[in-house]
């Protein structure tokens, strides 16, 4: 064999060691960056995995507090239809306001009501002074959702009806309405024993706290008042036992077998339904409606239960709405409420 050939045979061989190592040096780029590949697959796989925990985890934490707040919603279900069973078993109150049209009619039941719409098992009689019924008692009724609740009227005779010049003093108010009342709880609601009846006027104000202090009466019971007969606080004395009335600060005609005020008592349904001929009267003495209607209940002194925290605490006040000082123009238009305009009718009607 000769140089040349041998020659040829070497450069034969170099090349395929070059070829060879050329695969060999490709293979193991393609595997380095399959490597790579694989490793980025990997971290990606792994990022996932974990925000898949994590998102898990928040789930199953959301669970818990949904689980927790059903658990809340059940117990107040529970707990409501419990309250509201409880609500129904409480003594019924009779609650009397006797009304009449005035420039503050409107304001004063409005404010009222909304203090009785929170009140449970509250019987709301309302008694106009009027020959017809008003649209205004009965839009606000329907408006405040009262389910238990009568809007009926009963006039005031003329002899004693009491004009704009006449004082407070001269004419008893509220009498007919008060009455007409009476005989409608003894018609209608005869069967509810253990019930209690309040004469509550239309421009008084009321702490809830009061309700549930009537509920509890046997017979007849009394509390203060606040801003009564010209003085802060009107109330029972009570004997050193604490739960006998042995007398009442009243310093207008203290004489007076029961001197409180409307708003100082509530009386038992029983014994309105037990005494049909039980009334206010037109012809006592100035002050003197209470102590009239308790006796004619046969209620003494010895009768009475003092409620309000033993007489220490103030559930009511005797605020009288001021009469509106109207321009003469305005008062006459009062007589004929057509001739008011929409927003003024809005106002008092």
């Amino acid at each position: 064999m000769n140089d040349a050939s041998m020659i040829k045979i070497l450069l034969l061989i170099g090349c395929v060691v070059v070829v060879n190592i050329l695969l060999f040096w490709r293979q193991n780029v393609d595997m380095s960056e399959n490597r790579n590949d694989l490793e980025a697959q990997v971290l990606s796989l792994q990022r996932k995995r974990d925000y898949l925990l994590l998102k898990n985890a928040d789930l199953e934490r959301q669970i818990h507090r949904m689980e927790l707040k059903l658990e809340h919603i059940e117990t107040q279900v529970r707990d409501f239809s419990q309250a509201r069973q409880d609500r129904k078993n409480l003594p019924q109150i009779f609650f009397i306001t006797p009304t009449k049209f005035r420039a503050e009619q409107k304001a004063d039941l409005t404010r009222l009501g909304q203090t009785l719409a929170h009140i449970p098992n509250l019987f709301w009689i309302i008694v106009e002074d009027a020959d017809e019924p008003s649209e205004m008692p009965t839009k606000l009724l329907e408006r405040l959702k009262f389910t238990s609740s009568v809007h009926i009227v009963a006039r005031t005779p003329p002899e004693i009806r009491r004009n704009e010049s006449d004082p407070n003093w001269k004419f008893p108010r509220g009498v007919a309405q008060r009455n007409a009342a009476l005989e409608y709880l003894r018609t209608n609601h005869r069967s509810f024993k253990k019930s209690v009846v309040y004469f509550g006027d239309d421009d008084n104000v009321y702490d809830w706290r009061i309700f549930d202090e009537m509920r509890r009466i046997e017979k007849v019971g009394v509390w203060p008042v606040g801003i009564v007969g010209g003085t802060i606080v009107e109330t029972p004395i009570l004997a050193p036992n604490g739960t006998t009335v042995i007398n009442f600060t009243s310093i207008w005609k203290p004489e007076r077998p029961f001197p409180i005020d409307m708003a100082a008592f509530a009386v038992n349904l029983a014994l309105i339904v037990e005494n049909p001929t039980a009334e206010f009267s037109n012809h006592v003495p100035r002050g003197y409606q209470e102590s009239h209607f308790l006796e004619s209940l046969g209620l003494k002194r010895s009768d009475l239960e003092p409620k309000a925290d033993f007489c220490t605490k103030i559930y009511v006040w005797h605020t009288r709405t001021e009469n509106t000082k109207l321009l003469k123009r305005d008062r006459q238009r009062l007589q004929n409420p057509e001739s008011l305009n929409l927003i003024e009718k809005d106002a008092i009607l």
